[in-house]
C-alpha cells in the first residue's frame, strides 16, 4: 500500500511538470524515458533501449495515463500504481490510438515529447492516429528539470545506496593483493555489492591501473596492478531505483612521489568545490570553475577534461549540470541557466581529476547532497593522504 507521503510526492511532481508545461504553452507532455516514467507513476519496468519501451506517460492539465502493453499486465497485478495514475492497455507497440483519444477527449492542441527518448518511428506512428490539427513539439527533458530536486524519500534512497557503495569498498580494500588485474578487481567489487543488496552496479565500474587512468572512462582489462602506480576505482550501485556513483584512487605498496603530490591537488579541487557550496554558490559553472582553477594554477592540468560532476537520482547522470557550458547560441541561454541551477535538495557529484597519457589518472568523486545553506556529503570522504594498501 502507498504511504500517504509517496502519494503526496507524485502529487507535487505532476504539479511541478504541469507548471512547466504551461511556461512552454503545452497542452500536454509525453514521457518515454524510463526514468521518467518511474518518477511519474511508480511503474517500475526498465527499456533495454529505445526501441523497446516498457510504456509511455501522458500528462495532461486534467490527467496522467501510462499506457503499457498487455504484456506486462502480470506485472501490473502485483505492483500498485502509486501515483494512482489511470492505466491504458494496449496490444500495439506505441499505444498510438489510446494517446489519440486521449488529445481528442481533452481537447489537446499542442503537445510535447522528450525529443532524446522517442524513436522516429514511433513518433510517426504516435502522430499520424492524433487529429492532424495537433501541434508536436520536440522538447527538452522537462520531467529531469524537476527530477533534479529531490524529496526526502528520494534522499533517503540515495543514502542507501551511498552507504551500501561505502560498505562494498571498505571489504573490497581487505581483498585487493598485488597480481589482481583490473578486470578482476571490478567483477569483485561487483560481486561484493550485489551480495550487500545491490540490485546491480549503476554503470559498467571502471577499474584502470597505472597508463590506463590516463583515460576518464577506461575500460578494465587483463592488466595486473603495479607496486605503487595510481589504481583508479570508479562505480556504484542501484538500491530501490536510486544510484550511488563515486570514484576512489589509491595505490597498493608505497606510492610514487609524483601520486603524492598530484592526489593533494585534486583533494584541494574537491575541497574547493565543496567550500564554493556551503559559501551558497547554487550555480553549476561557477562550482566547476572553482575546482578546476585550483588544478590550473597548480600546473597539474592545462585545460580541464570534463566536467566537474551531475546530479544523481534515478540515472546516474542527470541534471544539474557541474560543468561550464561553451555555448554560444544565445537561444540556449535560459535553458542552460536552468540545466546548471542547483536547488535545494539536489544531489550532485563532485569529481575533479587529472589525466596524464603514459602514466595514469587521478579522480576524486564524492556525493553531495545541497541544502539550502550548506552541502552534506553523503559518500565516505576521500581521505586527505592518498590511500595506501601494503603490498
Amino acid at each position: 500500500m502507498t504511504s500517504a507521503n509517496g502519494n503526496a510526492s507524485y502529487a507535487a511532481r505532476l504539479s511541478e511538470l504541469r507548471a512547466l508545461m504551461k511556461k512552454a504553452n503545452l497542452d500536454a507532455y509525453l514521457a518515454a524515458s524510463q526514468y521518467n516514467r518511474r518518477y511519474l507513476t511508480g511503474f517500475t519496468p526498465t527499456d533495454d533501449d529505445i526501441t523497446e519501451s516498457s510504456g509511455l506517460v501522458l500528462v495532461t492539465s486534467q490527467s496522467c495515463s501510462l499506457v503499457t502493453a498487455t504484456f506486462f499486465l502480470s506485472s501490473l497485478e502485483h505492483e500498485i500504481i502509486p501515483s494512482g495514475a489511470q492505466v491504458l492497455l494496449t496490444d500495439e507497440l506505441s499505444g498510438a490510438d489510446h494517446i489519440a483519444g486521449v488529445l481528442k477527449s481533452e481537447d489537446v492542441k499542442r503537445i510535447g515529447f522528450e525529443r532524446d527518448w522517442f524513436s522516429v518511428s514511433r513518433y510517426q506512428r504516435v502522430s499520424k492516429a492524433a487529429d492532424p490539427a495537433v501541434e508536436w513539439v520536440p522538447t527538452d527533458d522537462l520531467v529531469q528539470l524537476v527530477r533534479a530536486r529531490k524529496d526526502e524519500l528520494e534522499i533517503a534512497k540515495i543514502r542507501e545506496a551511498a552507504d551500501l557503495a561505502n560498505r562494498a569498498f571498505a571489504q573490497l580494500i581487505t581483498e585487493l593483493h598485488l597480481g589482481m588485474s583490473e578486470r578482476q578487481i571490478a567483477v569483485r567489487l561487483d560481486s561484493i555489492m550485489l551480495a550487500l543488496g545491490a540490485s546491480e552496479p549503476s554503470f559498467k565500474t571502471i577499474v584502470a591501473a597505472g597508463p590506463g587512468g590516463a583515460l576518464p572512462h577506461a575500460v578494465p582489462s587483463d592488466r595486473e596492478v603495479l607496486v605503487g602506480e595510481p589504481l583508479l576505482i570508479d562505480f556504484g550501485c542501484r538500491l530501490g531505483g536510486y544510484c550511488s556513483d563515486l570514484t576512489r584512487t589509491l595505490c597498493i605498496g608505497t606510492p610514487d612521489p609524483r601520486l603524492v603530490e598530484i592526489y593533494a591537488g585534486v583533494r584541494a579541487a574537491q575541497d574547493a568545490a565543496h567550500k564554493s557550496i556551503q559559501q551558497g554558490i547554487r550555480r553549476g559553472s561557477e562550482i566547476d570553475a572553482a575546482a578546476w582553477q585550483v588544478l590550473l594554477d597548480s600546473g597539474h592540468i592545462s585545460r580541464p577534461m570534463h566536467g566537474l560532476g551531475h546530479g544523481v537520482g534515478l540515472a546516474v547522470h542527470e541534471l544539474p549540470a557541474v560543468a561550464t557550458w561553451r555555448q554560444a547560441d544565445p537561444e540556449m541561454a535560459d535553458a542552460i541557466t536552468a540545466y546548471e541551477t542547483i536547488g535545494a535538495g539536489a544531489v550532485i557529484t563532485i569529481e575533479p581529476g587529472v589525466y596524464i597519457p603514459g602514466w595514469g589518472g587521478v579522480r576524486l568523486e564524492d556525493m553531495v547532497l545541497v541544502r539550502e545553506n550548506d552541502g552534506e556529503i553523503l559518500t565516505d570522504r576521500n581521505p586527505e593522504q592518498i590511500l595506501s594498501i601494503p603490498a
